[in-house]
């Protein structure tokens, strides 16, 4: 019994392990999916403002635009990936967080557990001390009956 509710707090704990560590991965890939999905929106918003910039005509610095865009939007890459990276530095540390936590709950589960279990035996040997005083008062009175039985049946048949 002692092993199964330290193995099931055991599993309890990684699975929210599992679970969180779970969570973590989707939202990185997810995060990653979003990041790329935007570099690929600036990428394409660039492209539109340089064919934009080449229709108005050639007495536009069409060069030094493309430089311009292509500095600001490598910076908006850059501050979402930024962004992006704390998110997942701070959600690794939830994430450590919580598997701290996790497991300093089990260990307190185990200890309170013990306790019961010692609780549980000084009772149950309190129990057995009981039943074998009980056990022993009813052989007593078993004798006694049947001693007065016996007598009983000698004065019957003599």
């Amino acid at each position: 019994m002692e092993n199964n509710a330290k193995n099931t707090t055991a599993d309890d704990v990684n699975t929210a392990k599992s679970t969180a560590a779970e969570k973590l991965a989707s939202f990185k890939a997810e995060a990653n999916q979003h990041l790329n999905a935007a570099a690929a929106q600036l990428d394409e918003l660039k492209d539109k403002l340089i064919a934009q910039a080449q229709e108005f005509g050639k007495d536009i610095d069409v060069e030094g635009i493309k430089t311009k865009a292509t500095e600001h939007f490598d910076a908006a890459k850059a501050s979402t990936a930024d962004n992006l990276a704390n998110l997942q530095a701070q959600a690794e540390t939830v994430f450590a967080a919580a598997s701290a936590k996790a497991d300093q709950l089990s260990e307190v589960a185990e200890d309170k557990f013990d306790e019961l279990k010692a609780e549980a035996s000084v009772q149950f040997e309190a129990a057995q001390v009981k039943l074998d005083e009980l056990k022993a008062e009813a052989a007593l009175q078993i004798e006694e009956a049947k001693e007065k039985a016996k007598s009983f049946w000698e004065q019957l048949f003599k």
